[in-house]
């Protein structure tokens, strides 16, 4: 009765505001709605199951009952969900990679409101997380791809307990929220970063590495050396090593060389290409031939961003870093983007010919709207743009220039297309147009941008918020909640428009 109650009262608030209902004339109130979906995550969608409870988030949630169950109940009751992978959920617990949403959301809520309980309720989960989880062998962490922190048996658990990737441990994209950990706990946090240094990358001599590696024991890959991970490695790297707090840490000064080698790698697999662009993987056969560019132009701002904390130790390593990052930039700029004539970004390439292609479930261009494992669409790589664009303008103001082009031309089209609400959709597509708009606004001032993005928030709204509760459905034809599909992002990109319609 006390979750109905709560769930009743949800829902008078959000139909008060005009969140639930369809096109109000006047804007929903969209902080009132993001404030609701922290709420119902800090009062309900925590561990309280097991033995021990704790304050992490569950990464899946039924809507109605804000219950988890273990992992197969969980995955027989919520059914699978076309282009997401059995094992990449995290069904049975937390993954604090899936809700970087989620954190994002808690920490400005207090800068918006002086509510401190929210930053104070991120900070709780995160430290017990760093504290509690991390491997005691390896110090890595139970997160991203393939892992996540099992509420049901207190332990770190695989998304495929059976498969393959049972024990493997893969980031899965920048992780934003350092300060906070360090803050919270330096020890575990300065443990995983020489973690990677030591358990991700197979020769320390010559940088040879893998996106995945054993979780409880020694045991990295090889050969799939997808560029955005070196990259994000780097990144956390560079951050390690320039903080103050770890300034007399042992083995401190091998991070540039962890740096330095990764580096040396990239630029090494690069030369192995007729084209000159920078390939997934290293060994022929092996993902040699494809190029991801959006891989690329993340390693590209993670080089790029890693460069400021060297600029006074290292800084000859730290041009090495931008110069490597810049190749990027021209591998991007020569490939046969359709974006300004209504088409597409180039999404894979063949590295031996330079030319489109399709692999797989990757297709050769981005999409408008896609929902497929692998598949781009073009507001996501906009995104990225905007990014590097903002890299550089002060530097390389003509680069910057192109890719303010190209992403304006991405978001041109937007402004005449929407997504089909009878095919499958999900939050992380709403989100990534909503973002683009906003984005394409900082730039333009264009207010058809910024009413744009409100058009999509409350699509989005209509699509995945309903009499379920204030937590975002996986999709549109699945009643339950689960953070891979890309919920957190979806209500973190509501309040960044509630702030941009406030400003």
């Amino acid at each position: 009765m006390r979750m109905k109650a709560f769930i009743g009262s949800v829902l008078i608030g959000l139909i008060s505001y005009g969140v639930i209902s369809a096109r109000t004339e006047e804007a929903p109130d969209y902080l009132a709605v993001v404030r609701a979906y922290a709420d119902a995550m800090i009062e309900h969608g925590r561990d309280r199951y097991g033995e021990e409870h704790s304050p992490l988030f569950a990464a899946a949630l039924d809507r109605e009952t804000m219950t988890l169950n273990p992992r197969e109940e969980s995955r027989r009751a919520f059914g699978a969900i076309q282009g997401v992978r059995e094992h990449d959920r995290s069904l049975g617990g937390a993954n604090p990679y899936e809700h970087r949403g989620l954190y994002a959301i808690l920490y400005q809520l207090t800068e918006l409101t002086g509510e401190g309980r929210y930053a104070e309720e991120a900070d709780k989960a995160l430290k017990h997380f760093f504290t509690r989880c991390q491997h005691p062998r390896t110090h890595l962490m139970p997160w991203g791809e393939h892992l996540y922190w099992d509420f049901h048996t207190d332990n770190w658990s695989a998304s495929d307990p059976s498969g393959p990737l049972r024990d493997t441990h893969e980031i899965s994209g920048p992780w934003p929220f350092w300060d906070a950990c360090y803050r919270l706990a330096p020890d575990a946090s300065w443990r995983f970063a020489i973690a990677q240094w030591d358990h991700q990358v197979a020769c320390k001599e010559t940088g040879s590495f893998c996106r995945h590696a054993r979780f409880s024991r020694h045991g990295p890959g090889r050969l799939r050396e997808f560029p955005r991970y070196a990259g994000q490695m780097i990144e956390n790297w560079a951050d390690s090593y320039s903080r103050p707090e770890n300034a007399d840490r042992e083995r401190r000064d091998e991070l540039p060389q962890a740096i330095a080698a990764l580096v040396g790698r990239m630029e090494a697999n690069m030369e192995l290409t007729e084209t000159g662009h920078l390939p997934a993987g290293r060994d022929r056969g092996n993902h040699f031939d494809i190029v991801w560019p959006g891989s690329n132009l993340e390693l590209a701002r993670c080089l790029w961003e890693a460069s400021t904390h060297l600029e006074q130790t290292h800084g000859e390593l730290a041009e090495r870093m931008r110069r490597l990052a810049l190749r990027q930039d021209a591998t991007f700029f020569e490939a046969p983007h359709r974006i300004t004539s209504g088409g597409g970004f180039v999404a894979t390439l063949d590295s031996r010919t330079g030319r489109p292609r399709a692999r797989c479930t990757n297709l050769p261009y981005t999409e408008t709207w896609a929902t497929g494992y692998g598949q781009g669409i073009h507001a996501g790589r906009a995104n990225q743009l905007y990014i590097r664009q903002e890299q550089l303008q002060a530097g390389h103001p003509d680069k910057a220039a192109k890719y303010r082009k190209l992403l304006l031309a991405a978001a041109e089209q937007y402004l005449a297309s929407e997504p089909d609400p009878d095919q499958l959709q999900k939050p992380a597509a709403l989100a990534s147009a909503i973002q683009l708009m906003l984005n394409a606004h900082r730039i333009t001032d264009d207010q058809r941008f910024l009413q744009r993005a409100d058009h999509f928030a409350r699509i989005g709204i209509d699509l995945f918020l309903d009499e379920g509760g204030p937590l975002p459905k996986a999709t549109n034809q699945h009643g339950h909640y689960e953070a891979k599909t890309g919920g957190p992002r979806f209500m973190n990109a509501l309040l960044q428009l509630h702030i941009a319609m406030q400003e």
